[in-house]
């Protein structure tokens, strides 16, 4: 049965299989050229270097050998072991075949599984394939002396006596165990911060979501205790509201014109506050996620906001125009919200023009589906643009043909939280005394097509 590789530690040991498998090609195509150079460039007929691609196409052929049966048994990192085992016998039975010690730097190909083996395994891996390839040049040398392997082709032009044979493998096996523990002791620090750094990314993905759900579990008992504070509290001013008109419509004339006063001071405050806490009320249910989504005609949605606002556009003589409003997938009520909270924003600051005007449209770029609600009005102070989506702000007193424009600060804080719900952005651009332009964009949806 085939293990499963879609766990992060079999990827990761597949990945491994992998660059073994790419590293044996690259040696093979090497091996492939070295030997055919030698034979180029020896006297020695080509024949007699049949050995040689032998061999290299024998590493090619276990190389696919490792590849399948590792994918058969789940990529297990202890077949390197049997691989880099087999690797020697192969690279041996190369470099016997090219001319056995007597090949100019022969032994040091060895080198090459000896690094491999302490970057994909460890430096104890690493000792035990430099031991291997120091015991496989012991038995070349040995058996060559004692006649015990048929000789090899005299393809070089000197040969290496019992002492010359004997500094070539005390050297090359010195030199592999040297590679064996620096490369070794340098895989297994890179390992050893890789797997600290793994703990303290693991540690902090773990603070971070549990901060993370302690966070929203406190959002979430504020917004509840927010919604239920501000709902009995707007029942008060409610009641409260209602009290004090009672009181003026029963005893007012019994009232001096003072309680008088009074009374009607506290009666406007009441009904100010339960306006806002009204308003309040609504940002805490904007606050929730967003579910519904239709498909939303913004075009109708827009006429319908301009014929509630139809006696300020006549009182004022307001010039209105709607152009292309592509359709949105969203919540139709709460686009309603929106358009209505905009249009009625634009008509209050359309200004003392004497043609004022009040422009919508839309357009699909790049991606994006964007709306714009444009007046030419009295327009935003630079210095108030990035404050009035800002819950309960509001700009200094604004006098409008004469009538100072009041307002909670709370409707485009709604309008944008709306927006943002729905993955969207709103921003404003304005000239003061030119006008304002309010701009929604929302990610675009395939099925927002018509």
């Amino acid at each position: 049965m085939t293990a499963p590789t879609s766990d992060p530690v079999s990827t990761a040991r597949r990945h491994v299989f992998v660059d073994g498998v790419v590293f044996r090609f690259v040696a093979c195509v090497f091996g492939a050229v070295v030997a055919l150079a030698t034979a180029l460039s020896s006297p020695v007929p080509l024949a007699r270097f049949l050995p040689a691609f032998l061999v290299v196409a024998l590493e090619a052929t276990l190389n696919a050998a490792y590849w399948y049966a590792g994918k058969a048994r789940g990529f297990p990192m202890g077949d390197f072991y049997l691989h880099w085992l087999g690797d020697l016998l192969v690279i041996s039975c190369f470099i016997y075949a090219l001319g056995g010690l007597d090949v100019p730097y022969g032994p040091f190909v060895y080198s090459m599984i000896v690094i491999t083996s302490a970057m994909f395994m460890s430096r104890r891996g690493a000792y035990w394939v430099a031991g291997g390839a120091t015991f496989c040049l012991i038995v070349m040398a040995a058996g060559s002396a004692l006649g015990l392997l048929p000789p090899p082709l005299a393809v070089w032009s000197h040969h290496y006596a019992s002492g010359g044979a004997f500094t070539v493998v005390v050297g090359a096996g010195v030199f592999f165990f040297m590679n064996a523990y620096l490369a070794g002791t340098l895989s297994d620090q890179l390992k050893g911060a890789k797997e600290e750094i793994e703990g303290h990314n693991r540690l902090l993905e773990q603070r971070v979501q549990e901060r993370t759900r302690e966070l929203q579990q406190h959002t979430d008992e504020l917004e509840e205790l927010l919604h239920i504070v501000t709902h009995d509290l707007q029942n008060v001013a409610v009641a409260s509201t209602e009290a004090v008109r009672k009181l003026i419509d029963t005893d007012g004339a019994q009232l001096s014109e003072r309680g008088r006063r009074y009374s009607e001071w506290v009666l406007r405050d009441c009904r100010l506050m339960a306006g806002m806490l009204r308003d309040l009320l609504e940002v805490v249910s904007q606050t929730q996620a967003v579910q519904r989504r239709e498909l939303v005609d913004v075009r109708a949605v827009v006429q319908e906001a301009v014929a509630r606002a139809q006696t300020a556009i006549d009182s004022k003589g307001i010039e209105v125009t709607i152009g292309d409003l592509p359709p949105l997938r969203a919540d139709q009520q709460k686009m309603h919200h929106v358009f209505d909270n905009l249009v009625s924003n634009a008509c209050k600051y359309v200004g003392d023009k004497p043609k004022p005007r009040i422009e919508i449209g839309g357009a699909v770029h790049n991606g994006a589906v964007e709306y714009v609600v444009r007046d030419n009005g009295v327009g935003i102070e630079p210095n108030q643009i990035g404050r009035i989506f800002q819950l309960y702000h509001r700009a200094p007193d604004q006098t409008v043909a004469g009538v100072v424009q009041h307002g909670h600060g709370i409707g485009l804080a709604v309008v944008k939280r709306i927006v943002q719900r729905f993955g969207g952005q709103m921003w404003v651009t304005s000239v003061p005394g030119e006008g304002s332009s309010f701009h929604l964009s929302f990610p675009r949806e395939e099925r927002t097509e018509p």
